[in-house]
Parts: C-alpha cells; sequence; structure tokens
C-alpha cells in the first residue's frame, strides 16, 4: 500500500503514525491535522488508498470525516478512537465499513490491521483487472459476431463467409479483428441503415 493520509491533530501521535507506517510498508504517509485538510487531499488525489484517523480532530470528532471517505472514495478507514467509545460507534461503524481500533492499541495490532487491508486490496484490483480484461474480450466477441451478422444480414453471405471476410478484412487492413469489425459496422451502416 503506497497512498496513505495520516489525519491527526495530536503532532506526537501523528509522529508515531507516520514513523511507523512508513518503516514498516516502506511508503511515504501524508499528513494533514484537520477533516477539511483530509477532503482536500481526497479531492486533489482520488487515488489514495487507506486513511487513518486519529480522533478527536481540532475540527470534528474524525467518524464524520471516516464516513465521507467510505462513502466518497475507494480507501478503506481504520478510525482510532478511545477505548471506552468504541461500543458507541460500532454498530454504525460496521455498517459502513469503517474499522475502528481502540486507544491505546499494539503496533502490532496496527500492522496486522494495514498488511490485511493491504492483501485484501491487492486481491480485489487482480480481481477487478480479471473482470476488465474479461469484458473486454466479451465487447469484442460482441462486435465480431454484429459485423459477421451485419454481413450475413446486407451482403448475403453465409456465418462461414463472414467469418472469412471479416478476417481477410483485418488482415489486409492490418487491424485487430475487432478494430476491423467496428469499421465493418460503420461502412454497412453508412450503406443500409
Amino acid at each position: 500500500m503506497e497512498k496513505i493520509l495520516v489525519v491527526s491533530s495530536n503532532k506526537t501521535a501523528s509522529e508515531a503514525l507516520v514513523n511507523f507506517l512508513r518503516d514498516s510498508f516502506r511508503c511515504t504517509p501524508k499528513l494533514v491535522e484537520s477533516a477539511y485538510q483530509a477532503k482536500t487531499v481526497f479531492d486533489a488525489d482520488p487515488s489514495v488508498e487507506l486513511a487513518v484517523i486519529n480522533s478527536p480532530l481540532m475540527d470534528e470528532s474524525g467518524f464524520e470525516l471516516a464516513e465521507y471517505i467510505i462513502e466518497n472514495t475507494t480507501a478503506n478507514c481504520i478510525f482510532m478512537i478511545k477505548e471506552e467509545q468504541t461500543e458507541k460507534i460500532a454498530g454504525r461503524a460496521e455498517k459502513t465499513g469503517i474499522i475502528i481500533v481502540g486507544k491505546p492499541f499494539s503496533r502490532t495490532l496496527l500492522y496486522q490491521l494495514v498488511k490485511t487491508l493491504d492483501i485484501a486490496v491487492n486481491r480485489s484490483l487482480k480481481l477487478y483487472e480479471e473482470n476488465r480484461r474479461l469484458e473486454e474480450k466479451i465487447d469484442e466477441i460482441q462486435t465480431i459476431d454484429k459485423a459477421k451478422f451485419m454481413l450475413m444480414q446486407y451482403k448475403g453471405m453465409t456465418e462461414d463467409e463472414a467469418h472469412a471476410y471479416l478476417e481477410q478484412y483485418a488482415m489486409n487492413k492490418r487491424k485487430k479483428k475487432s478494430l476491423a469489425a467496428l469499421a465493418i459496422i460503420d461502412k454497412l451502416s453508412e450503406q443500409y441503415l
């Protein structure tokens, strides 16, 4: 995990968190002191992967910011609050997907949380990329099938003839078959539609 935002109004805690994250995860966390500054960072850089909020903040409790982050960005959020207050917000946090850590906490706990989030994010990204690749492949197949169907419908070709024509056209134009199919669809649409 490379893009981490630490939001903390407490200077001592801020330094400790930033140093811990930098040393443990070889990243350069960005540090801000208020919810307003954090929202500004997210507006400027929506690719932040994790926000670590040490409550309370100078301009709010920090929980509203955590909800904002979960609802409006793709970042995960760890919300640090005094142990005795965790039960008050646990239900609300669970529903929204905010991870709560009661203070004081151990470095090991924080390391395990961030590492688990990192693993989950990487797995999700791999699944997302695979899904996107499959969707592109389906789109290409649909485009090719549409071109073949239009050749059959408007040019009276058989499916085998349409397939051969499309392959030959792609080879002659030195284009990927799906791009050749789009060109054929455009030409036939102009002529017949």
